[in-house]
């Protein structure tokens, strides 16, 4: 097979073998008196996983006669292929940019937990995205002012740790506050991790675990990426009042909730490292999170391609990475960080020895690399040829930010359609000999 089989294979084996639905069903039947001394059982799902979670979910539930749902589970979901294979209530809302219907998800999510007794158990279902598709401003705050500055960070090179520091401030669900709206039940959330080191507090901004950042965090993440003076007016008054004391800080301390990780991109990178060594390659897992910019993270990797292939110089490679790049968005071109990794990977891939047969894969696992139909970029040797063959400067595609149009004319774009889950974005690099 060629290393763009092999690296498909490793790949969807691994979607496959962490499919949201069979890690929410092995979590609840590991678990199996989650369910005692409780009258009823909320349900709700929220996130790119959100509708898979949910059909694992049910189908445990299903067989537990003893439970009662209370009312149609509900499901926060963006737009996608996958089905609801049981009966509930499916809100269709916006990422990245929240909007109208994330409103309207974020007062569906309060009105339905909102007769839950001390007797009842709220069950969420948390996966990235959740911090735009499920959304509540603060009162001083409007949809508008929420919009221009998410979109604003998403532009300004802050992580998504940063990101959600700000979020949680202009909220009244995240950062613990949807845990407090499901008092006095009890709270059990599932979630599957798309933020690095596994920080449940910033996974979809926190929603169900108490906060350690404060209005000063936010106000500082905004100063650092020179956004005070950019941010809408009613923002920056609430974030002072919160600094004053005259709004009320997130919770520090929440005793009504449990939270699990059931899938992360720890696992999923451990995972890939076993479906590569059963096609013959020697797995080497890069434990340090990719988090910095993508253009330099492309060099790093070169830089452990390069190193690795003398380290080992008579073994199939399979060198596998992950984490969350950023991009300083200085152009106005199309693409997504595992796109602008690709292409500045291929823009420095002259440091590599000709003699290496090698492929790069940096793809978000949720199959979609922001704003586009593609999951990722794929490099290889033919790309380097067809680089050498192209009209077009590379170097000017990188400083517009068009990763995609380059990529896409040398067809090296990486589509899968959206998968369903979402442990943020993986690297594997394969070299044959």
């Amino acid at each position: 097979m060629s290393l763009r089989e092999d690296v498909g294979n490793i790949y969807k084996s691994c979607l496959s073998k962490l499919d949201p639905a069979a890690s929410v069903y092995a979590h609840l039947k590991d678990n199996p008196d989650l369910f005692k001394n409780y009258k009823k059982v909320y349900l709700v799902a929220f996130g790119k996983a959100s509708i898979t979670m949910m059909n694992g979910c049910l189908e445990f539930i299903e067989n537990l006669n003893h439970i009662k749902i209370a009312s149609q589970p509900l499901v926060i979901s963006t737009e996608s292929n996958f089905k609801m294979s049981y009966k509930g209530d499916l809100h269709l809302s916006s990422h990245p940019i929240p909007d109208h219907k994330s409103i309207e998800a974020g007062e569906k999510v309060l009105n339905y937990i909102s007769s839950s007794t001390k007797d009842d158990l709220v069950i969420f279902l948390i996966s990235g995205g959740g911090s735009s598709l499920l959304a509540k401003p603060a009162e001083s705050i409007s949809l508008d002012d929420k919009t221009k500055l998410t979109d604003m960070l998403l532009k300004s090179g802050a992580s998504i740790n940063e990101m959600n520091a700000v979020r949680k401030h202009m909220s009244s669900i995240k950062g613990g506050r949807l845990a407090q709206h499901a008092l006095p039940s009890h709270c059990y959330s599932l979630i599957i991790s798309d933020v690095i080191n596994d920080d449940i507090s910033t996974i979809a901004s926190g929603p169900t675990i108490q906060d350690e950042t404060t209005y000063q965090n936010a106000y500082d993440i905004l100063a650092k990426y020179h956004l005070i003076n950019l941010t809408p007016k009613s923002i920056i008054e609430h974030l002072n009042n919160g600094i004053s004391g005259l709004v009320e800080e997130s919770p520090n301390k929440i005793e009504n909730s449990t939270n699990q990780i059931i899938c992360s991109n720890k696992i999923f990178r451990e995972q890939l490292s076993i479906s590569s060594k059963k096609l013959g390659y020697k797995p080497i897992i890069i434990n340090e999170d990719l988090i910095g910019e993508a253009r330099n993270e492309a060099s790093s990797l070169i830089d452990s391609l390069i190193k690795l292939s003398n380290e080992f110089p008579n073994d199939k490679l399979a060198i596998i990475s992950g984490g969350e790049t950023v991009v300083n968005m200085t152009g106005s071109g199309k693409g997504g960080r595992n796109q602008e990794l690709a292409l500045s990977f291929l823009a420095n891939a002259k440091k590599i020895p000709s003699s290496l047969d090698w492929l790069l894969l940096s793809i978000g696992t949720d199959g979609i690399d922001g704003p586009t139909d593609a999951a990722g970029g794929i490099i290889d040797n033919s790309s380097i040829e067809a680089l050498s063959k192209s009209t077009l400067d590379i170097n000017d595609f990188l400083d517009n930010n068009d990763s995609y149009t380059f990529l896409e004319s040398i067809n090296a774009l990486y589509k899968t359609g959206p998968s369903g889950t979402n442990v943020a974005d993986i690297q594997i690099i394969l070299i044959s000999r």
